[in-house]
């Protein structure tokens, strides 16, 4: 049946003859629960036969009119249970309309960096995931370099990124700054400086540094200039080439060398491996979501409101 002919019905009319099956196959009664008289009722269920019986070689009659009381024929028991299973579809696509103009179903795809991952990430997704269990969170850990790409390319619809690591003036994309990260000196457990509390930076002007790829810590240049400018040539261990944090960790705790790395490290509390505040240099930077300015969805607005709620509550806990 074409869309044309399924018009030409009137969903009142099988409405109504599902309203005299539930009275038991009793005009008079559906007529007075429907609110109207018992004739016109008929006649909207001889209309609905009439249709049936379009092109067919033998009229299709859903009631037999012959019995006392009147009883489903077998073309009408099979009508009614169709019926009921399309009904049942209807409602669930007139819900799923509904959740969706909400933002309440639907799929959103993230990336993310340790910066975000190591911090607040897991607070936003649990809470997001409370007020919205049918949205189907997809999350994608990937390098800097390729965030921006793809979340232009439409393979991801909202990024967590460095503030500093992109054209904010970019006018296919939306930024909001969420949180502000410091770095620290990370020391092995049985080094001298562990036992302040916090170092400064020309403390650490003889130690072997290690610092992660670009990749993992863009802030890599302006480690270098803060040490120039507090009077010496930071030395960066050439012989040692590290592409995770983790890694880098594990070399601090054997004594290799030390590194500045920013403060949501911490989290992952290696054995071997203490972290202190660095004094008088100004290390910070700011987090940053990104979406596509055009970018519609409503999934997404629900989104960037949740972080928004999250960061806010956040930022009460820490007064």
């Amino acid at each position: 049946m074409q869309f044309q002919e399924l018009s030409e019905i009137e969903l009142r009319q099988i409405c109504y003859f599902m309203e005299v099956v539930q009275n038991h196959n009793n005009f008079t009664e559906a007529a007075k629960r429907i609110g109207i008289k018992q004739p016109p009722l008929s006649k909207r269920i001889q209309a609905l036969e009439a249709f049936l019986s379009r092109n067919q070689p033998n009229p299709v009659k859903l009631f037999d009119r012959s019995k006392r009381p009147i009883e489903l024929t077998e073309a009408g028991q099979v009508f009614r249970s169709e019926v009921q299973q399309a009904l049942r579809h209807l409602e669930q696509a007139m819900s799923t309309a509904r959740q969706a103009s909400q933002g309440k179903i639907g799929r959103l795809s993230i990336g993310m960096n340790n910066a975000i991952a190591n911090t607040t990430l897991p607070e936003i997704i649990q809470a997001f995931a409370q007020q919205f269990p049918n949205v189907e969170l997809e999350l994608h850990e990937i390098t800097i370099q390729q965030e921006v790409q793809m979340l232009k390319h439409h393979q991801l619809d909202v990024i967590f990124q460095r503030f500093s690591s992109f054209d904010e003036t970019d006018p296919e994309l939306s930024v909001q700054p969420i949180l502000e990260e410091y770095f620290v000196a990370a020391l092995p457990v049985n080094h001298v400086l562990a036992k302040q509390p916090t170092v400064s930076l020309t403390a650490i002007a003889n130690e072997s540094i290690l610092l992660p790829s670009l990749d993992v810590l863009p802030f890599y240049e302006k480690i270098i200039t803060l040490c120039r400018e507090a009077g010496f040539e930071p030395k960066i261990n050439p012989t040692v080439s590290v592409t995770g944090v983790v890694t880098l960790l594990s070399l601090i705790a054997s004594g290799v060398g030390v590194s500045i790395l920013p403060n949501h490290v911490q989290t992952l509390q290696r054995e071997g491996v203490v972290y202190r505040a660095i004094q008088n240099a100004t290390l910070n930077r700011q987090i940053a979501i990104v979406w596509r300015q055009e970018d519609s969805s409503i999934v997404l607005r629900q989104f960037l409101k949740v972080v928004q709620e999250v960061m806010n509550l956040s930022l009460q806990d820490s007064w």
